[in-house]
């Protein structure tokens, strides 16, 4: 038996739904994913580093110290995002004491007299600024 219009459209309605919700999940997961990729830290040789890529030195403190709504780790994103819905919000942060600095860059000297000419490696905004071309390139998937 064929479904009725109206269930028809129920059912179109539904797939633009879930469509929405996956685009949403999977463009905020190409942000978090590409801000938690990963890089040799100066501490560990490195002579050089790529903008958009967070360090990791010994203890991998930095990347592991991303919170999203109170939950703590490296992969906190992934539980969060699973279970959002169009119209959620979801705030994320890494906390270690000097992401900041690894963020933006630090010139200057420290408390402890240190001093650092430091370039920032935005893993954050780099990442964050692709947003918009992670909704475009997951939308283009729906519509396929």
């Amino acid at each position: 038996m064929s479904k009725t219009f109206t269930a028809q459209l129920k059912d179109i309605r539904d797939l633009t739904v879930e469509g929405m919700e996956y685009v949403m999940r999977q463009s905020i997961s190409d942000v978090l994913v590409g801000a938690q990729t990963t890089q040799i830290g100066i501490t560990q040789g490195a002579t050089s580093f790529v903008e958009g890529a967070i360090p990791v030195g010994l203890t991998a403190e930095l990347v592991n110290s991303l919170t999203v709504d109170g939950a703590e780790g490296a992969d906190s994103y992934v539980v969060k995002i699973a279970d959002m819905e169009i119209g959620d919000t979801m705030s994320f942060a890494w906390v270690a004491p000097y992401a900041h600095r690894i963020e933006a860059g630090f010139t200057g000297t420290d408390e402890l007299g240190r001093t650092y000419n430091v370039p920032g490696r935005h893993f954050v905004g780099k990442n964050a600024a692709k947003f918009s071309d992670h909704v475009e390139a997951r939308s283009a998937e729906v519509r396929r």
